[in-house]
């Protein structure tokens, strides 16, 4: 099967593309009018060809695109994205089968204008292989809302370093991939207010 490195989604206006040794699994992207996701893993794996690169961390990313949005700025909502997503409501939203108890938030941070959570998921509808934590990225990419994440392997679990570096190296190749200009796009916080029923419809949940 082929595995190629990046992907373009959204209409073909938004590129996908992971750190080195992480290749798009085609047979799980799903590119619709008003969202797409991606999901990327080892390109050795996915093309099942050994000498093609693997990732030096073992994860599995995943991305979820949004379609057109107004919403105020992830770069401007930082302190509010950090309380929703210790609520109830934000941990079901978080939460793979949308119940509240299944999430521990372990820590959110704001850089570079992207919101970033440290999770511990331990509902039953998982991807197959996956492990309960993961990581996971909030920033603009052409007017759109992206989700990105890095999900441990329960049989490889990696450590909170490895999986916010291995997010942050995800987070700005997909932004320069797509020559993403943070600048143009903030407003100021009062004039428009973080979608958090989009983010409902972002994150649940289609992935595969």
């Amino acid at each position: 099967m082929t595995a190629p490195e990046q992907v373009s989604v959204s209409g073909k206006d938004v590129v996908i593309a992971g750190p080195p040794g992480f290749c798009v699994d085609p047979t799980q992207t799903k590119d619709r009018a008003k969202s797409a996701f991606v999901l990327l893993g080892s390109c050795a794996a996915i093309s099942n060809i050994p000498f093609k690169p693997s990732p030096e961390i073992p994860a599995i990313l995943m991305v979820t695109v949004s379609g057109k949005t107004d919403s105020a700025p992830i770069a401007t909502s930082m302190d509010a994205l950090a309380s929703f997503f210790k609520s109830e409501a934000g941990r079901a939203v978080l939460s793979r089968d949308g119940k509240t108890q299944t999430v521990e938030v372990i820590e959110t941070l704001g850089r570079n204008g992207a919101f970033y959570i440290h999770a511990r998921d331990n509902s039953t509808d998982t991807l197959a292989g996956a492990g309960d934590e993961y990581w996971r990225a909030l920033f603009n990419v052409k007017g759109r809302i992206v989700s990105a994440s890095v999900v441990s392997l329960k049989e490889k679990p990696i450590s909170t370093t490895e999986g916010f570096e291995t997010l942050g190296a995800f987070t700005d190749r997909i932004k320069r991939v797509n020559a993403q200009g943070l600048a143009t796009e903030t407003v100021p916080a009062t004039e428009k207010k973080p979608a958090f029923p989009f983010l409902k419809r972002l994150f649940n949940k289609d992935p595969i």
